[in-house]
């Protein structure tokens, strides 16, 4: 297994640690609820279910299709898109909880949110590739 791979593992299993700690503090202050909700839900469904998925995928589809990954490089860009997309969207839903500052943060989750959709179609596309065969044969 590629180690970028093996990040996309350790980082779906750190998301579930967040994740669940977020819903740990809300159920001990529910006042908080309001406010880490979305950060807890993206948490664990962006995070730690769909990091498992990209991790699970990309080692398994190869193998089983019998033709080499397309590009390890675009799995490095979506590791990176996605993480950073994730993490923005759930500090700027936590830091900007009320819009008493007058700031709209529809610019910021609109990037961030952009961010995470290319991580996606990075994702569909590179494994399509795959699975095409446009990565070579692999080697028995």
């Amino acid at each position: 297994m590629s180690p970028i791979i093996r990040y996309f593992t350790v980082a779906s299993l750190l998301y579930l640690v967040l994740g669940t700690g977020l819903g740990l503090v809300m159920a001990l202050y529910p006042q908080s609820i309001g406010y880490l909700l979305l950060a807890h839900v993206h948490f664990l469904l962006l995070g730690f279910i769909a990091m498992m998925i990209y991790s699970v995928g990309y080692h398994v589809l190869p193998r089983f299709s019998g033709f080499n990954l397309y590009s390890e490089f675009l799995i490095t860009v979506q590791f990176y898109l996605t993480n950073i997309g994730l993490i923005g969207m759930a500090l700027t839903w936590i830091i900007l909880k009320d819009a008493a500052s007058g700031f709209e943060p529809v610019l910021i989750l609109g990037l961030f949110a952009s961010m995470e959709f290319i991580g996606i179609c990075i994702f569909v596309f590179n494994n399509i590739m795959t699975l095409s065969g446009k990565g070579g044969k692999m080697m028995p």
